[in-house]
């Protein structure tokens, strides 16, 4: 649905899942502005409604409930475990997801073609060359044919660790390895690109993809 924003929800709702979470960062004045602005960016790309749609990453599980008013059927996996009582306080917020589960992108526990949709912030950054071509390869088993995903990617520089590291997030280039572009050339064998939002936006102009400090990309299943 165009111009689908993130829900916030109320400051210590939700619990980390570790120091690298960066749940913290979207409730303070002027960087929460941005990392909110990140997600707006990506959701901005879906449009209508899905049957069902997974997050990749959900971590604390701050996007499910927005996510949860778009679809019939949601899931979440991550690499950690489920926080502790997160049903509960999704249920609160009127989430109530069908699955969420501990598992790697690169291998997922889902049949295949079981998605119509996906979204994944700021997760692929964080693979090499090789497992960026499994996790692809997994993306594309469990979608559908013209299945859609929503891809969030910061852009992966010197600059931007400096950045990183002002707010907070120290050598983040033992983190971060692949940009925007490596992210797309690993997903084109199995994704044609729809459309792409960035960030940041000044009077209507849009910086290249590749140049952006944060970049938002719409891609469909071939």
């Amino acid at each position: 649905m165009p111009g689908l924003r993130l829900r916030l929800p109320p400051a210590g709702t939700l619990t980390p899942i570790g120091t690298s979470d960066p749940l913290r960062f979207y409730y303070k004045p002027l960087v929460g502005r941005l990392f909110r602005a990140r997600i707006d960016a990506g959701l901005g790309l879906l449009e209508g409604r899905v049957r069902r749609l997974l997050e990749v990453g959900y971590g604390s599980g701050l996007l499910l409930p927005t996510l949860a008013g778009i679809c019939e059927e949601l899931y979440g996996v991550d690499l950690e475990p489920e926080p502790p009582g997160l049903r509960g306080t999704l249920e609160t917020l009127g989430a109530r997801p069908r699955e969420l589960v501990q598992a790697d992108v690169r291998k997922l526990p889902f049949p295949q073609a079981h998605f119509d949709a996906a979204v994944a912030f700021s997760i692929f950054e964080h693979l090499k060359a090789e497992p960026l071509e499994q996790a692809a390869a997994e993306m594309a088993r469990v979608l559908e044919r013209r299945g859609l995903l929503v891809i969030g990617c910061p852009a992966v520089h010197r600059g931007m660790a400096l950045a990183f590291s002002a707010i907070g997030f120290h050598s983040i280039d033992d983190h971060h390895f692949s940009g925007i572009g490596a992210v797309l050339r690993a997903f084109a064998p199995h994704f044609e690109l729809v459309r792409s939002a960035t960030l940041p936006r000044a009077l209507g102009w849009a910086m290249p993809l590749r140049w952006a400090p944060y970049a938002t990309v719409l891609v469909r299943r071939r």
